[in-house]
């Protein structure tokens, strides 16, 4: 899952236009936390997670079939891309995984590894600590 989370974030960094690490902390902030109240909500890093799955949607379909689902992980996630795609993959299509599975996932990653104080937020510090255990 580590793999995951610095994929999302080297996303953020394609998308600032910034190495990730030379992300400060404000940095983040400021580009996920739409509303300006000094922490990103669940809704706020999921919006940004739809432009990951706009880009990795090779076919345009709207939806991720595995090969662009594995593109959007890194790491131990991608080595676990087959059961994690299995497993959030619920919908009647089991042949993709839609905005909504994708989202589901993320929101996963979110609650799991991001969100460390379980407050439905990801602060300035709680984004350190993922890049430290990211080693960045």
């Amino acid at each position: 899952m580590k793999g995951s989370i610095f994929i999302a974030f080297a996303a953020l960094a394609v998308a600032t236009g910034l190495p990730v690490h030379a992300q400060t902390q404000d940095q983040v902030m400021a580009f996920l936390d739409k509303d300006n109240d000094g922490k990103v909500s669940l809704n706020e890093y999921l919006t940004f997670e739809v432009t990951k799955l706009k880009q990795a949607d090779a076919d345009g379909d709207g939806a991720l079939s595995l090969g662009e689902f594995k593109t959007t992980l890194n790491g131990q996630a991608k080595a676990n891309a087959s059961r994690l795609f299995d497993t959030f993959n619920i919908e009647d299509d089991r042949k993709n995984l839609t905005q909504r599975e994708f989202l589901g996932y993320q929101a996963f990653v979110f609650k799991t590894y991001i969100d460390t104080d379980h407050d439905g937020f990801m602060s300035g510090d709680e984004w350190a600590k993922v890049m430290k255990s990211l080693g960045q």
